[in-house]
């Protein structure tokens, strides 16, 4: 956080500190935000700091504003790995719907493979035994 002093323009007075932030304190509460472990209001007066303000930190966030500038091909990387995770995530997600389907189809057998024995059967069963 840096001070920075103001002037009224009209009579050249002191007026007032401005405070400037980092983009890695933005970045922190912002963060600190969306993962749910604060609130907006909670960090606005922890702070000081006007919440219209940490919204537009968040808008800005989201905009990717607070991220060091990326290479091209450094994006591109990034861009191929992230089509690859999706993939991976649409592959897995098939195959537990399928495991799922199996575990299913499992359990409706063996449910049908048991047979209730009634009192008739098994006298029938006790004397074929004999």
């Amino acid at each position: 956080m840096r001070l920075i002093k103001t002037r009224d323009r009209r009579s050249h007075q002191m007026v007032r500190e401005r405070r400037s932030f980092s983009n890695d304190f933005k970045k922190q509460v912002v963060e600190s935000i969306l993962s749910g472990s604060t609130t907006q209001a909670e960090l606005a007066r922890e702070h000081k700091i006007s919440p219209i303000l940490i919204s537009r930190w968040k808008k800005d966030y989201k905009a990717g504003k607070f991220f060091e500038n990326v290479s091209s091909q450094d994006m591109a990387r990034l861009k191929l790995r992230i089509r690859d995770l999706e993939r991976l995530v649409g592959r897995l997600t098939l195959e537990n719907e399928m495991l799922k389907r199996a575990r299913d189809l499992n359990t409706k057998e063996k449910k049908e493979s048991l047979s209730i024995v009634t009192s008739r059967d098994w006298e029938q069963r006790k004397g074929g035994a004999k």
